[in-house]
């Protein structure tokens, strides 16, 4: 686990996506080979994937006399939209590759039981046909949690193709500040209603994303001109603070997603995402972004296969995957983690923070992945040298 007590510095290359040049070109056209949720019927870009969730389970008119049915294996993003409608979770097993437990679910399931969560984990589909006959036979709605699978599809099947609803975290896979997904490929999403986000947001979403291309130099010398841009916008962004006096500050700054943080922000569920994130996303290269991460992935467990005191969760990648990041099981997570940090390397902790009804009676699988995955970046923005200096680093720490 990580020591609380230690700061750490900014990651030296970027943990997630950075925009890399403008997205001046017009919308990117033609077929495209890879299934993503945007093939889905019924699409609405909100603002972040657990959005989604709240939104797909009012959807299913989930109450407070309701059960929905969670993997133990989460982040509290998964868990703050059943709590928002009252209902009770109830967490069923995981499998040590993350694949559900469906005996576990079966097992659970009580006339209470409305809904089931299903999460493909780090980009790798899970097999759904079977927990889709299991949520068919009771009269249940599945939902996929695919904020991690925004591309992808297993045994010819499309990612979000199961489930009555699924949702995604775009945020994850494309170069943006804010935004999440919600489709259906089975109801329409018509009823729903959606707001625009402010304008202080709008803008705060556009100077954002450039600041974090700025961060890791991405614009060369252009960039001395927008970082003038960034300059004016701290100065602006501190004295709208001060005259507000911190009022409304969630409603006018933006979701905690945004951010990083895992809460849920009422205010932000009811939200289309900024205008520049779905521009952004609209003119993406998708087949390139998903050649990229393949690559990335495959490099980096090429060199880390053998190194002693770890290995990787799944050292084969199939032909339908879209890793949104490279797990790495470590044997002794206590001795590498704080070190690589201090190093500057970027690293993820899904479900480092369990909620507290979850122990090893009741998944010590889920107990033991909280505890020894560490996620490396393999996204599409990584350059070549950054991703050299990422693998060689980590490689010279493990082999200490």
């Amino acid at each position: 686990m990580n020591d609380l007590t230690t700061i750490f510095p900014t990651p030296a290359i970027p943990l997630t996506p950075v925009l890399s040049k403008l997205p001046l070109n017009k919308k990117v056209r033609g077929k495209h080979t890879t299934a993503s949720l945007l093939d889905a019927q019924s699409i609405l870009h909100i603002s972040s994937g657990r959005a989604g969730i709240a939104l797909a389970l009012e959807c299913a008119k989930v109450t407070n006399a309701d059960e929905v049915m969670i993997p133990a294996y989460h982040t509290d993003s998964m868990i703050a939209p059943v709590r928002r409608t009252g209902a009770s979770p109830v967490f069923y097993r995981v499998k040590s590759d993350t694949d559900i437990d469906l005996a576990d679910i079966q097992n659970k399931i009580t006339p209470d039981t409305k809904v089931v969560l299903v999460t493909h984990y780090f980009g790798f589909m899970q097999n759904l046909i079977p927990l889709r006959k299991l949520c068919d036979t009771h009269n249940l709605i599945l939902i996929e949690d695919c904020a991690h699978t925004f591309f992808g599809s297993l045994n010819e099947i499309a990612v979000g193709q199961i489930g009555d609803y699924a949702i995604a975290s775009s945020m994850k896979f494309f170069p943006i500040y804010d935004g999440g997904l919600l489709v259906s490929r089975q109801h329409s999403l018509d009823g729903i209603t959606l707001h625009s986000p402010p304008l202080t947001f709008q803008i705060k979403a556009a100077l954002n994303i450039l600041e974090n291309s700025l961060k890791y130099q991405r614009f060369g010398l252009f960039g001395k001109i927008l970082g003038g841009l960034l300059f004016i916008k701290s100065i602006l962004w501190q004295a709208k603070k001060s005259i507000s006096n911190n009022k409304r500050s969630s409603a006018d700054i933006g979701p905690a997603s945004a951010d990083g943080g895992y809460g849920l922000d009422e205010h932000w569920i009811h939200k289309f995402v900024s205008w520049p994130s779905n521009k952004i996303i609209a003119r993406t290269d998708s087949q390139e972004l998903v050649r990229k991460r393949r690559e990335n992935y495959k490099e980096i467990v090429t060199a880390l296969i053998g190194l002693p005191g770890c290995r990787p969760l799944h050292p084969m990648l199939p032909d339908g995957a879209v890793p949104m990041v490279c797990p790495i099981y470590v044997d002794n997570p206590q001795k590498h983690f704080t070190k690589l940090k201090l190093l500057g390397v970027p690293i993820w902790r899904f479900g480092e923070y369990l909620d507290p009804e979850i122990d090893e009676t009741l998944c010590k699988n889920s107990v033991e992945l909280s505890a020894h995955i560490f996620q490396f970046p393999c996204h599409q923005e990584l350059l070549s040298d950054e991703l050299d200096w990422m693998i060689q680093t980590i490689k010279t720490q493990f082999e200490q």
